[in-house]
Parts: C-alpha cells; structure tokens; sequence
C-alpha cells in the first residue's frame, strides 16, 4: 500500500506539473500574442499615418502647384501676351521681339516705377515744413549717414572760395559765410530696369524727372539739377536737361519747391540716364543745410 500510494503521487505530481507547464505555456502564448497584436497594430499605424501624410503632401503640393499655374503663365508666350495686353503694346505700335525675357520684364513692371535708389534718403515729406533749427543753439555738421539712408548715391562736397571782394580794407570780419555745394548723382540703367532697345529707339517713351528742395533763403541759388540720357558706352550725350534757380531771399524758409521736366522725343540709342543735384550748404554759426526729398525717374508710355 504504501508503494502504490508513492505512485499515486508521482502520477499527481507528474499530472500537476504538466498543467502548470500547459497553463505557462498559455499564458506566454498569450502574451507573445498580445505583444505581436500591439507591435502589428503599431506598424500598421505607422503605416497608415505615414500614407495619410503622405497624401495630405501630394494634396497640399498640387494645390500650391495649381495655385502657381494659375496666377503664372505657364511659358514665355504667354508672359509675352501679358505684357501687350497690360500695356497695350500693340495699340501703340511697340516691337516685341520674340527672343526678351518677357517673363522678367513683366515682372519688373518697368513703366510708372522711380528707378532711383533712396529717393528719400532723410524720410521727409513735402506735405510738411523742412525741420527747422533750434534757434538757440547752433546745428552742428552731421555726416550724410547720420541723417538717413543714402544706399545708391554717389555723394560728394564741392567747397565754394570764400568771397571777400566786397569788404573794405581795414574791415574786420568776425564771421564770414562759408559755402558748399552737396552733390548726390546716380546712373539708371534702363535696360536692367525692364526696358528694352525696340522700345527706347522707335517709340521714345517720355521720361520724367521730378525732385522737391527746401527754398532754405542761404542763398540766392542754393539748389541745382542736370540730368543726361546717354548712350550705351555711358559717354556719348544724347540729350540733357539743367536747372538753376534763382530764388527769393525774402518771405518763408519753410516751404518746398517742386521741380518737373519730360525728356520726349530724344532720338535712337539712350540706354541710360545720369541724375545729378546739388543743394548748397552754409558753415556761419553752425552748419545750415538745404534739403531735398523724393527725387524721380520713371518711364511712361503715352496714352
């Protein structure tokens, strides 16, 4: 009896353990199952999420590409055909060769635009005064860079000898008027600016100059303009335009003076125009300035 119940034992033991192993085994199944479940479920995710923004890119791609197509032309013809119909090139009898980058010009809009660089150098406007001194004490002399943003002049100072003509022998003087005159210039290269031969050699479009200067009463001449459209080699001079005024000592120093002049019919071969102004300055108890402000050039083609 006591040998069978041993066996009995062992049977039971055997019994459980085979359960135990069976009942592991499920339980790692079950597991591995799970893991393997969660891993495919996040792959697939991923790969879900991945082809869903890949989509939303193509999506959000050819919508901008369509947008592109459609405030664009779509090649240089119809860049071309922008151009006579937003200028009315062939009403006027303009050539338009077919070999231009007409995609550039029409984006340089070359008609009605100031060509100048920093036409308002000190951001001053014409609607108001010119800034006066303080009466109580003198201004002194600034550099030019001081005062604004003077990118694309070429700037320099012609000093004016002082004239003591008029002064007895014997006299003396304790403050004699010391003048100079400011000289801003800068060349504009038409064809860079969007023009093009055919157009400045047969149809001439009219080309203006404006500028405004402070009637500052330093002088009876405190401001000059000469304007020159020149030739391809920037030498030969075409035609050009000169104003020297000779203003009012009396009545308000406050005011500004508008100056206007169309080049026209000019003849064949300008390629570029040189702007030059010279506004006089005054050293006599501190420093005095004449000031100018927004000075143009723009072609315009006539109606």
């Amino acid at each position: 009896m006591p040998g069978k119940q041993q066996e009995n034992s062992e049977l039971v033991s055997k019994e459980g353990q085979e359960q135990a192993y069976k009942k592991g085994e499920e339980q790692i199944c079950k597991k591995g199952d799970e893991q393997t479940c969660k891993k495919g479920e996040e792959q697939v995710g991923k790969k879900e999420d991945e082809q869903t923004c890949k989509k939303r890119e193509e999506q959000t791609c050819k919508k901008a590409e369509e947008q592109t197509c459609k405030e664009k032309p779509a090649c240089a013809t119809d860049w071309k055909a922008m151009c006579e119909t937003e200028w009315k090139l062939s009403d006027k009898c303009i050539g338009t060769p077919e070999a231009l980058d007409w995609q550039s010009i029409y984006r340089k809009k070359p008609f009605g635009r100031n060509f100048l660089k920093s036409p308002n150098p000190e951001g001053l406007s014409t609607y108001e005064p010119a800034p006066q001194p303080d009466e109580c004490e003198p201004p002194p002399r600034q550099p030019l860079e001081e005062l604004g943003d003077f990118s694309g002049w070429q700037v320099t100072t012609e000093h004016i000898p002082v004239d003591t003509s008029g002064i007895p022998p014997g006299v003396v003087v304790c403050y004699l008027p010391n003048y100079s005159w400011c000289i801003k210039e800068q060349y504009v290269d038409l064809k860079a600016e969007g023009l093009w031969e055919e157009l400045l050699d047969s149809y001439q479009p009219d080309i203006y100059i404006l500028d405004w200067y402070e009637d500052s009463k330093l002088d009876k001449h405190v401001y000059e303009l000469h304007v020159k459209l020149l030739a391809e080699d920037q030498k030969r001079v075409i035609k050009e335009f000169s104003y020297t005024p000779e203003n009012e000592m009396s009545g308000d120093t406050k005011n500004w003076i508008y100056v206007k002049h169309i080049f026209t019919g000019y003849g064949p071969g300008v390629r570029y125009v040189h702007f030059l102004h010279k506004s006089k300055d005054l050293v006599v108890v501190g420093f005095h300035r004449t000031r100018i402000t927004n000075s143009t050039v723009f072609v315009q083609l006539r109606d």
